[in-house]
């Protein structure tokens, strides 16, 4: 069996610093994950709204460059990989495979609009 400390130990230190800052990367990129699976399911509920969540992990902003370095990793790499993940998302959704929800209301179905018959014992006849 291999031994994984020795591995770590000669390739990589332990970095408290930088695991905090990769934390964070992870943090927010896993709401910009969750925001757009939402976007994605209820597209005509989010068709006109903007999450700055979004924009803050693909759109070029010095903040996102900052917490990379302090991560020590590549803030173009990793915008690059999570605009493709992002977008892969979109491609990879099966519309199908949900159930449809028409946007109306319960009371405008026919299904539960539907006519007396008047065979019912509990409508009084006037």
């Amino acid at each position: 069996m291999a031994n994984y400390e020795k591995a770590l130990n000669e390739f990589d230190t332990f970095n408290p610093v930088r695991n905090l800052w990769r934390n964070v990367l992870v943090v927010s990129i896993s709401d910009a994950i969750k925001i757009k699976s939402n976007i994605i399911k209820f597209s005509e509920f989010y068709a006109k709204r903007r999450f700055h969540e979004i924009d803050y992990v693909t759109l070029p902003n010095s903040d996102f460059a900052k917490i990379c370095e302090y991560a020590e990793l590549d803030h173009n790499l990793v915008r690059k990989k999570i605009i493709k993940t992002l977008d892969n998302m979109e491609k990879n959704y099966d519309k199908d495979n949900m159930p449809s929800m028409p946007w109306k209301r319960l009371y405008q179905s026919k299904g539960i609009n539907r006519e007396a018959s008047g065979n019912h014992t509990a409508v009084s006849k006037l």
